[in-house]
C-alpha cells in the first residue's frame, strides 16, 4: 500500500511532456515579441535623433549667422548635409567647424528637402557647385524649408519645418498650409 502511494505522488508532482513544450511555445512567442518590438522602437528612436539634430543645428547656425552677420546655407544631401558661408566673393563655402561640419545620417536613412511654396528638389546633386537648398539670413530669418528623413528600410518618417520665422520644429506629419478663410 505504502509503494502504489508513493508511485501515486510521484505521478502527480511531475509535468507532462505536453505541458512542457506549450509552456516553451508561449515564452518563445512572448520573447519574438519583444525582440521586435524593442527593434522597430530602436529605429524609431533614432529616426526621431537624427531629426531633432538637424532640428538643433538648423537653429543654432541660425544663432551664429545673426551673431557674425554672415549669411549661411544647408546642403542637403541624400544621406547627409553640410552647412555653408556666403563670402564676401559671392561663393559658398563649406563650414569645417564643429558642429557644423558635414554631417552623414547613415546609409539606412535619406534626406530630402523643399522650400515651402516650391516644388521639392528631387535630384539634389543636379546644380553645379556649391549651393544651399535653403539659406539662413543674419537678422534671424530663414528661407522657409521642410526637411523629410527617412528609413530607407521601415519607411518610417520624419518631418523638420520651419515657416523661417519661428524656431525650427519636428513633425511626424508633413507640412500643412493653413487653409484660407473667407472674410465675407
Amino acid at each position: 500500500m505504502r509503494l502504489l502511494r508513493r508511485y501515486q505522488t510521484r505521478q502527480r508532482t511531475g509535468f507532462s511532456l505536453l505541458e512542457l513544450l506549450t509552456v516553451l511555445i508561449i515564452i518563445g512567442v512572448l520573447a519574438a515579441t519583444i525582440v521586435l518590438t524593442y527593434t522597430s522602437g530602436t529605429e524609431t528612436r533614432t529616426l526621431q535623433t537624427h531629426a531633432e539634430r538637424f532640428m538643433l543645428t538648423v537653429e543654432l547656425a541660425r544663432q551664429k549667422s545673426t551673431l557674425s552677420n554672415e549669411i549661411w546655407g544647408v546642403k542637403l544631401r541624400p544621406s547627409s548635409y553640410e552647412y555653408l558661408r556666403l563670402l564676401e566673393d559671392n561663393n559658398w563655402y563649406v563650414i569645417d567647424e564643429n558642429p557644423f561640419q558635414h554631417r552623414s545620417i547613415g546609409d539606412d536613412y535619406w534626406i530630402r528637402g523643399r522650400s515651402i511654396g516650391q516644388p521639392e528638389n528631387l535630384h539634389p546633386d543636379a546644380t553645379e557647385g556649391v549651393v544651399p537648398d535653403f539659406v539662413i539670413y543674419p537678422n534671424g530669418e530663414i528661407s522657409p524649408f521642410e526637411v523629410t528623413l527617412v528609413n530607407r528600410v521601415t519607411q518610417l518618417e520624419r518631418f523638420v519645418i520651419s515657416d523661417g520665422i519661428q524656431r525650427a520644429i519636428v513633425s511626424t506629419q508633413p507640412y500643412q498650409p493653413l487653409a484660407k478663410t473667407d472674410e465675407s
